[in-house]
């Protein structure tokens, strides 16, 4: 990877059809988501999430009552073994009482180390955090005390190796990162030195396996990482010594269980995973058998409570979840029994705080979670 290109391309499902996996996918045995106060927020959704962002009114909650959730359809974490796994999401419950949103980016992410993961909303104004109690979030408090962003993305992920997620903010002169002090952010700190960006997809996730997330970059020739030291990242190593992508979607997440974040890939005839080893990703391998998407969102995250990260996918019809086994994904399980969705964002990550990622669903009206149970 270059680190003076510049130019990040946000692909989403429509945009990414023209791409394959291209780390020679015969080898596997298969057939086959600063700071610049004046920057503009770049958009990847879902997150979304990779980025899961809208644009839409200032953090206001208000009182209002309760509306149903919208209807929508198909196409490092604490895990106790004391609770059964999660088998469906529960019944939507209103977390804020009235509209919250983020301008700019919203996403979910443990902020105070509480192993409770909180609703973050980048405004154009300043960074509001809405901490988790466990059945709700709190009332929206001012993290940054002014205007904060990345031109290129927004991230919020442990890269200092402390338990609290960190605002990591993606400009074109450089990746600078806002320390989480557990109740508030710290001033942006330069930690690539100059510009760094992938051409096709950003992410930040513990690839190396040492409690610190890492900076990943996938351009157009390989995906490159840029280990974390915990307070600067490395420079950029090529970790699959050729192009590789997904057409629809691509997202980092431990999907088979050895605490290293593992690189998921989404293409039109099926889900390949490359297995982290801690210093490169392995060949590409057919998770799915054919092919898998969600209509309206995809996500990886650990649903069911094993330690392990699912595929989630939310069509029209229903939200659908294929457990990992650790070495594939099981058939899709309906998880909500009709469409649920949320106008301006869905987001799945642990808000209860049992070890499961919840399902938040964030409409015009208020915030919905879904617990996992």
């Amino acid at each position: 990877m270059q680190p003076t290109k510049m130019l990040l391309t946000l692909l989403l499902a429509t945009s990414l059809s023209a791409c394959s996996i291209l780390k020679n996918p015969a080898q596997s045995g298969s057939s086959e988501g600063e700071t610049s106060p004046q920057a503009a927020a770049s958009q990847l959704q879902d997150e979304n999430q990779s980025l899961e962002e809208s644009p839409v009114t200032s953090v206001q909650p208000t009182d209002t009552s309760e509306p149903s959730p919208t209807a929508i359809s198909p196409e490092s974490s604490q895990t106790p073994t004391s609770q059964p796994e999660r088998t469906a999401f529960g019944q939507p419950q209103d977390w804020t009482g009235g509209p919250t949103r983020g301008e700019l980016a919203m996403r979910v992410a443990d902020v105070n180390g509480d192993g409770l993961e909180d609703f973050i909303a980048v405004d154009k104004a300043t960074t509001y955090v809405l901490l988790s109690n466990g059945n709700g979030f709190e009332n929206p408090q001012d993290w940054t005390g002014g205007p904060v962003r990345g031109e290129l993305g927004m991230f919020f992920e442990d890269v200092t190796g402390d338990g609290l997620a960190d605002y990591i903010a993606v400009d074109r002169s450089a990746t600078f990162v806002l320390a989480s002090q557990g109740d508030s952010f710290a001033q942006p700190e330069n930690w690539t030195g100059g510009p760094v960006s992938g051409e096709l997809w950003i992410a930040f996730a513990d690839v190396t396996g040492d409690g610190l997330s890492d900076f990943i970059a996938v351009d157009m020739d390989a995906v490159y990482v840029l280990a974390s030291t915990g307070d600067g990242f490395d420079s950029p190593q090529n970790w699959t010594g050729g192009p590789a992508r997904g057409q629809l979607w691509m997202a980092f997440e431990d999907v088979t269980g050895d605490n290293l974040a593992d690189f998921i890939a989404v293409d039109q005839d099926a889900t390949y995973v490359l297995a982290s080893t801690g210093t490169e990703f392995a060949d590409p391998v057919n998770w799915t058998g054919g092919p898998v998407t969600g209509q309206l969102h995809m996500s990886f995250a650990d649903a069911t409570g094993d330690g392990l990260a699912d595929y989630i996918a939310v069509d029209r019809s229903t939200t659908y979840v294929l457990p990992s086994t650790g070495n594939g994904f099981e058939a899709p399980l309906d998880w909500t029994g009709g469409p649920v969705s949320g106008e301006l964002g869905m987001y799945f990550g642990d808000v209860t705080g049992d070890g499961a990622a919840d399902y938040v669903a964030v409409d015009q009206a208020t915030i919905y979670v879904l617990p996992a149970k």
